[in-house]
């Protein structure tokens, strides 16, 4: 796994065919380095894939590269108890389109109008996005409790399966399709196209109750896609992009200490939230440290007020804005009034440099040097006088 190359690029923006957020565990497993970024870290970290089994620090499963399917998905840190998420993930007619693989933080399969993303993050993140109509059927763990259902009521909503596991809780969101729940089948009826998403509240978050809104605020409607993002000291930077709206689109442009650019866009009408999340070296928010915005050069707004960045009804008209989540690294959630063509710029700027401290002996040495400078030009003036 450590020897995998990070899904960085300098200079140029990576593909954003499959990008979504990933920060919500306090650890940091402190393993050998790839570059100078530590594996794994708060965000992400990698997978590797051989002979059938997906592994990573953060989640673990068994892949059928006949099939398609994905069985015995664990989550949780490396080491600790294993929180099992899903029992198995099948996909209809998934009929496999190229060798599957992994590359740093994104496992990646692809099937006959279909793909399946799992990424390598303390929140267990899978994405299947189908070009076509069709149906998934989700076994979930045995220890799955409190499971229900939430239809969706809005075209930017998305239909929601929530349950808990051991300590922690789940979720399937379904953008534009239908699930019905018998017992613990789920049957994810997608549309053409759709975004099927499971993402979980990690058992050993102290943010429980944060990750919970931004979970509400996915089905909602009103995150719609996330870029973690990891700066290193050659210029280059890692990624773990993921989306929960399927007509979305957002990607990086560029990335070093203190600074990142994005570019996101969609076809539909409407704004919405975006989150950026980085570690603290990225971004960093400590001391005086200042974060500002910009949305296509224009400044964005700061505000402290999370609920009302999240809840407001989208028929409310308001401008851009951002605040920082209370969430390990330095979470940016930023709301745009239009998702067309935005390009996002966030800057962490340092405090100013301390003034040297006031040393009495140098200021009495200098006020001293010029009063014999003075005296001195004084009596050479006398002398030219007479």
């Amino acid at each position: 796994m450590l020897s995998l190359i990070p899904v960085a690029l300098s200079g140029s923006a990576p593909s954003h065919a499959s990008p979504v957020l990933r920060p919500i565990s306090d650890s940091d497993g402190g393993s050998a380095p790839v570059g100078d970024i530590p594996w794994p870290t708060a965000l992400f970290a990698a997978f590797t894939y051989d002979r059938g089994h997906v592994l990573g620090t953060y989640v673990r499963f068994a892949y059928n590269a006949t099939s398609g399917a994905a069985t015995s998905v664990f989550g949780g840190v490396a080491g600790e108890t294993p929180v099992p998420y899903l029992d198995s993930i099948a996909i209809d007619g998934f009929a496999p389109a190229r060798s599957a693989a992994a590359h740093g933080p994104i496992f990646e399969a692809d099937g006959y109008l279909v793909t399946l993303t799992a990424h390598d993050d303390p929140t267990g993140l899978f994405e299947i996005r189908s070009e076509m109509a069709r149906v998934v059927t989700i076994e979930l763990p045995a220890s799955a409790t409190n499971i229900s259902l939430t239809s969706a009521k809005g075209f930017a909503r998305a239909s929601t399966v929530s349950f808990a596991i051991e300590g922690g809780e789940a979720r399937l969101f379904l953008g534009s399709g239908s699930f019905n729940v018998t017992g613990r089948r789920v049957l994810a009826e997608m549309a053409s196209p759709d975004l099927l998403v499971l993402k979980s509240v990690p058992t050993a978050s102290t943010n429980k109750a944060e990750w919970r809104a931004v979970l509400d605020a996915i089905s909602a409607g009103q995150v719609v896609a996330e870029l973690d993002l990891v700066a290193t000291s050659d210029g280059h930077w890692m990624e773990n992009p993921a989306r929960y709206r399927i007509d979305v689109a957002a990607w990086p442009l560029a990335v070093r200490p203190r600074a990142a650019s994005a570019q996101v866009d969609s076809l539909r009408p409407g704004g919405a939230i975006v989150l950026f999340a980085f570690d603290p070296n990225t971004m960093p928010t400590d001391g005086s440290a200042q974060i500002s915005v910009t949305a296509n050069g224009d400044a964005v707004n700061r505000s402290d007020d999370t609920l009302t960045l999240f809840y407001t009804f989208d028929s409310v008209a308001r401008n851009a804005s951002y605040t920082l989540l209370p969430l390990p690294g330095t979470v940016v959630a930023v709301y745009l009034p239009s998702l067309s063509a935005v390009s996002v710029d966030i800057v962490s700027t340092p405090p100013p440099a301390p003034r040297p401290a006031f040393d009495a002996g140098s200021e009495a040495a200098m006020v001293a040097a010029l009063a014999i400078v003075s005296l001195a030009a004084a009596h050479m003036l006398r002398r030219k006088e007479k």
